[in-house]
């Protein structure tokens, strides 16, 4: 279960905080997880595989690779891609990014969600108003904006009725065994 603490601490990598050099598959699924962790957690139905990858480059939601490598706009494609597939078809995703992409350069967009991102969970989860800096607010950033604010309030649902639950208690290993072996 993603905590208030995780929310408040996270930070979204900015365009220069990727890899500016060519990686490999594996290693862009590593600094995906590794970035996307809070949100992906260990639910394999919300993480990224080869395949996904494979499947976004063969509808052209991402360039493909050279030589087998992904630069840093297509990584930061695939961390838009990976965090808003929860909410979006993948249509939906690719005209929002056409979108964003008429106004903004691909680092200035992707830099722009980041930021829109971080105040979208700064307003749903704590009610902090995290005014954009930059450029004017405009209709695009007002896309972005509903759509962050849209993955932020799916979250905070889901932070909501999770913390309502009861605790499951975690048993030993041993009495795991045990108990699985008894059936």
């Amino acid at each position: 279960m993603i905590t208030l603490e995780e929310i408040r601490a996270y930070h979204c990598p900015r365009w220069d905080e990727l890899p500016d050099l060519e990686l490999y598959m594996d290693q862009v699924m590593s600094v995906l997880d590794k970035n996307l962790k809070i949100f992906i957690g260990d639910d394999p139905a919300k993480s990224v595989t080869p395949t996904m990858i494979n499947n976004y480059v063969k509808h052209k939601l991402v360039r493909p690779p050279k030589n087998k490598r992904y630069d840093r706009g297509q990584i930061a494609n695939l961390y838009i891609i990976t965090l808003l597939k929860q909410i979006m078809s993948l249509g939906e995703i690719n005209d929002a990014v056409t979108c964003v992409k008429q106004k903004y350069s691909t680092k200035d967009a992707y830099n722009r969600f980041c930021d829109i991102f971080e105040g979208s969970l700064a307003l749903v989860f704590f009610e902090e108003n995290i005014p954009v800096t930059g450029s004017e607010f405009s209709e695009t950033d007002a896309i972005i904006r509903s759509i962050t604010l849209a993955y932020a309030n799916m979250l905070y649902a889901s932070y909501l009725v999770s913390s309502q639950l009861p605790q499951k208690e975690e048993q030993p290993v041993k009495e795991k065994k045990k108990k699985d072996k008894d059936k």
